[in-house]
């Protein structure tokens, strides 16, 4: 598949997720490609290639806790960009889109690190809990388990010696599998996790029939990807209403 096609690929496989967890089509339908997610993951975005020029009235209409993202973001801003930095919007997460052919792939022997598919209800919550502490904010519980029992939905805990110590979403469209949410909270960082959990990924993409593997990695997590071969490709920057200053006495 030619490069620029998994970068659109890669967008809308994330953007797809995004409505299976609940967004829908925002503003009244007013602007085409314009989706909302009120509830977390809080992303507002338009759909690849919809990017309007510029909308000056947009931004104002946006909740605190929206986050918008710009795909393939730039050196220089694009216009609609520009207006939400003029309007007192900032960048607070910057993301590379990466890719991996699963064609030559090759799964190298195993550790002591296991992969379990989530399927009760008690996993969903240790889950959702473990997911958390990775990321550092609240994860909505009630979308993991909705969304944890559809189609194209693979939710996994990664253990050692027994114990949950990653987490990991996997999101198929087609040809092609989306890894999020992969993470390792505080205490069982530094330990080599991510890197075999990653290996174990691309085992069972491979087994659930993909031909490429698509995620956004920040930048703690970028040299990992290359590591396993993942090509860099775009930035994304995702931006929020700046919190005002605060007045002092």
């Amino acid at each position: 598949m030619d490069s620029n096609i998994l970068d659109k690929a890669n967008i809308d496989n994330l953007t797809a997720l995004w409505r299976t967890m609940g967004a829908e089509p925002a503003v009244g339908g007013d602007l085409p490609g314009w989706h909302a997610c009120p509830g977390w993951p809080h992303r507002y975005w338009f759909d690849w290639g919809h990017e309007p020029a510029s909308n000056w009235l947009l931004p104002a209409r946006l909740p605190d806790r929206a986050m918008v993202p710009i795909w393939a973001a730039g050196r220089d801003s694009s216009p609609f960009e520009q207006t939400l930095i003029t309007r007192g919007f900032g960048v607070c997460l910057e993301q590379r889109a990466m890719h991996l052919s699963l064609s030559d792939w090759v799964v190298e022997p195993g550790d002591a690190l296991r992969i379990r598919s989530v399927t009760t209800s008690g996993q969903v919550t240790d889950w959702t809990r473990i997911c958390s502490r990775a990321f550092g904010y609240a994860i909505d519980e009630t979308v993991i388990r909705r969304i944890s029992e559809m189609p194209g939905v693979r939710l996994l805990l990664a253990e050692r010696e027994g114990e949950a110590v990653a987490t990991a979403l996997l999101y198929k469209t087609g040809s092609v599998i989306g890894v999020h949410q992969v993470g390792v909270p505080p205490e069982h960082q530094g330990q080599g996790i991510a890197y075999g959990l990653m290996h174990r990924l691309i085992a069972v993409c491979q087994g659930w029939g993909g031909r490429y593997i698509t995620l956004q990695a920040s930048s703690a997590g970028e040299g990992l990807y290359r590591r396993l071969g993942f090509e860099p490709r775009f930035m994304i920057r995702s931006y929020r209403r700046a919190e005002p200053e605060r007045q002092t006495a």
